[in-house]
């Protein structure tokens, strides 16, 4: 019975991690689109900014933390198919991340226009910063299944 309340709770908790890292993705694109075509123009603030993001990330990592302190990986049998899969993923969701990354900070930030709402800039920074290590937490969890599936390989 332990094994089994032992699985459900990685479960559930891996299934927060990934639920969030599609939101994050999903939720980032139509900005990620305006960046790449406006480079150095600040998005404007939308109300909608204020809330989804910030709690989506924070139960990311408090996911991602109690399951690595609390909750071990189930055991598994090897399965070279969804081993593959799951290290896939991780390495999708990272090179969103990067992307994200070297769009904002390698093509956006230097064409910042002068009079641009600084304290908007931190506050949106900060997101970004949280989302990049909540996305990369998600690829650590996907990498640690991946190669677990694939232990007997």
């Amino acid at each position: 019975m332990t094994n089994l309340k032992s699985r459900a709770a990685y479960l559930a908790l891996l299934l927060v991690q990934l639920s969030g890292a599609l939101f994050i993705i999903l939720e980032g694109l139509p900005e990620f689109r305006r960046l790449m075509n406006h480079p150095g123009e600040q998005l404007p603030f939308e109300r909608s900014d204020n809330l989804a993001a910030p709690i989506m990330i924070m139960a990311m990592q408090v996911a991602y933390w109690y399951r690595l302190q609390r909750v071990p990986l189930p055991p598994q049998r090897s399965n070279p198919i969804l081993s593959h899969l799951f290290l896939f993923l991780g390495r999708l969701a990272f090179i969103f991340g990067g992307s994200l990354f070297g769009v904002v900070f390698f093509r956006h930030l230097p064409e910042i226009h002068q009079g641009a709402d600084l304290w908007l800039m931190f506050r949106r920074g900060l997101q970004l910063l949280a989302s990049l290590f909540a996305l990369f937490c998600v690829t650590l969890e996907l990498e640690r299944l991946g190669r677990a599936l694939g232990s007997n390989q």
